[in-house]
């Protein structure tokens, strides 16, 4: 069921249209979009149903994907024809040709992962495999690293300190 109108709309639709109304005319008497109507009123030529609800998600092979496309490539059927034969939307269908005319059946074809891909990269756990005292050798040079960037940050500091109160060195050279 389109979630727009009611079952009773769509009824009403349905109704006039076999009475013998056009698309346009019902659409002004229910409310229903016209491209909708023309469109169900074409399923419902070519089917004999009047199909309302919404067709689950299924995931084609891409035997049929090719198939549906080479319907309207090369056999020239009508969209319509395409997704009444195939099952499919007219949205999904658009969606196939538009990749069968850009890259072709490769495009086509390709499948994406599924899901979002990760923010950041997992970490790498190496230090799984390290014995003690390697792991114990790599924190110290890492200590010592980080204990002498913190002696020249800490002298950079005192040499501006001392360059803003006028003392040191560099102030007896003015």
């Amino acid at each position: 069921m389109y979630k727009k109108h009611t079952e009773e709309e769509w009824a009403k639709a349905l109704e006039m249209y076999q009475e013998g109304y056009g698309s346009f005319i019902i659409s002004k008497a229910t409310g229903i979009d016209d491209r909708d109507l023309r469109h169900q009123c074409r399923l419902y030529d070519m089917t004999g149903e009047w199909h309302l609800e919404h067709k689950k998600r299924t995931r084609l092979e891409p035997r049929a994907k090719k198939e549906a496309v080479n319907a309207v490539v090369q056999q020239s059927l009508s969209l319509a024809e395409v997704t009444v034969k195939y099952g499919i939307s007219r949205g999904c269908l658009k969606s196939w040709l538009r990749k069968f005319r850009h890259g072709g059946y490769e495009e086509l074809l390709a499948t994406k992962p599924k899901g979002r891909p990760p923010k950041m990269p997992k970490p790498q756990k190496s230090k799984k495999g390290m014995s003690e005292l390697e792991r114990l050798r790599e924190e110290n040079e890492y200590l010592k690293a980080e204990n002498a960037y913190l002696k020249k940050l800490k002298a950079l500091d005192q040499e501006e300190n001392a360059e803003m109160f006028g003392i040191g060195p560099r102030s007896s050279e003015n």
